[in-house]
């Protein structure tokens, strides 16, 4: 999900012309008790109730898997509203999306973004740990509507304008478009889905918790706080300047840019924590083997009732349209990644055919300062013969997923 995705996550078949096989109708899916229950009472409450058995079902077992997910979700997103985070800055830290600032922003301890990077990686492995197992068990389903969903931006336990995962999510996990009445030629909003989860998709959540956690991990291997002490000190030296004297060359308006900018460049120069970095390339070799288990699993459905993720004779219920053989050339792309974390393949260097050994980089990390980065000296000790990853897997699934939009694809697919 866009807003979980922390920064500097690599995601780097050629597939024979196919012809648009018949898909049959979705079977329409009712939303479970559950899911009127997270309508009712929003993400925590509902969480802490199913925390509380002593005997989850699988579908239980599911549901607190994704609420940890989604709670991570709007822990972050409660936490950008509560500093009155921008989206740009956000953006630098994996928090983005828009939001509604509907409370009065707090001044941000420097310490709060590793604190909330922390708090997302432990909500991660509990979701994992309620997940163990299901992919390989017994066949679960679990309806939740997308119109049930909704996030506690401002924490007063009730839900406002603003806060459905509808609204939030549109264009991000989903797709949906006015159509105009019939009668009165007024746009009707879209009917909103409703999505079953199953097996297959506890292999997609695993995946998608162990991406953000390289994620998380990557962010925390620089170490974000010494930075944003550093910029937050200087800022309130210029905000009292400002006040004393007026404006600056450049105005105020600026500052939402150069300030995330400054800290995401000076965290570069740290020297990054290798027992992070290894934990990140980890992390996301398990996204990799987890997606494989997904697209198995997927592979084998015959159902088509409120699928998240279709396979080629399904259809999916969020809207999104995904081309026959997304499986195929989306696992093309998996595997140019593994390539890479196995220090098989390399990113290629901008200046001359040399490559890049991420996979070395990763397990005895160095500083990456812009300029040596751009120049290349800070890359030297990581130049490799290896041969460079073919952008060619990627543009082909990019050429497929035109109109779906390749982003919009891998956000849904890890």
């Amino acid at each position: 999900m866009r807003g979980l995705a922390f920064p500097l996550i690599l995601a780097l078949t050629a597939l024979p012309a196919q012809a648009q096989p018949q898909q049959a109708q979705p079977q329409p899916v009712k939303p479970s008790a559950l899911s009127r229950d997270i309508a009712e009472k929003g993400i925590a409450p509902v969480l802490a109730r199913l925390q509380a058995l002593p005997a989850p079902t699988p579908e239980e077992r599911f549901a607190i898997a994704g609420l940890e997910f989604l709670g991570a979700v709007e822990s972050a997103w409660r936490w950008r509203v509560r500093h009155g985070i921008t989206p740009f800055g956000a953006a630098l830290f994996g928090f983005s999306t828009e939001l509604p600032q509907t409370v009065t922003p707090q001044p941000m301890p420097p310490e709060a973004l590793a604190e909330q990077t922390e708090a997302t990686l432990a909500a991660m492995a509990r979701s994992r740990a309620a997940l163990e197992g299901l992919a390989g068990g017994e066949d679960f389903g679990l309806a939740i509507s997308l119109g049930d969903l909704w996030f506690d931006l401002d924490g007063d336990g009730r839900r406002a304008p603003g806060e459905g995962a509808a609204e939030l999510l549109e264009g991000v996990v989903w797709s949906g478009s006015s159509a105009p009445d019939p009668d009165t030629g007024k746009p009707v909003p879209p009917a909103l889905p409703v999505i079953r989860f199953d097996r297959a998709d506890a292999a997609w959540l695993a995946a998608y918790t162990h991406l953000v956690s390289g994620g998380a991990e990557l962010l925390l291997a620089f170490d974000p706080t010494p930075s944003l002490q550093k910029v937050f000190a200087t800022r309130a030296r210029i905000d009292e300047s400002r006040r004393a004297g007026g404006e600056g060359v450049l105005p105020p308006m600026m500052d939402d840019a150069i300030d995330p900018l400054a800290i995401a460049i000076d965290m570069l120069r740290h020297q990054p924590d290798a027992g992070r970095t290894r934990a990140a390339r980890a992390h996301w070799r398990q996204t990799i083997a987890e997606n494989r288990r997904f697209w198995t699993l997927v592979g084998q459905e015959t159902d088509n009732a409120g699928e998240w993720i279709p396979n080629d004779r399904q259809v999916s219920a969020t809207g999104i349209a995904f081309p026959p053989g997304t499986g195929i050339a989306w696992q093309a792309v998996l595997a140019d990644g593994e390539a890479l974390l196995a220090g098989d393949r390399t990113v290629p260097f901008w200046r001359g055919p040399l490559g890049i050994d991420l996979a070395a980089w990763l397990d005895n990390p160095a500083p990456l300062p812009v300029d040596g980065v751009i120049q290349g000296w800070a890359l030297a000790d990581y130049f490799s013969e290896a041969p460079p990853v073919s952008p060619e897997n990627f543009r082909r699934f990019s050429d497929m997923l035109f109109e779906t939009g390749p982003f919009l694809a891998m956000v849904m697919l890890n």
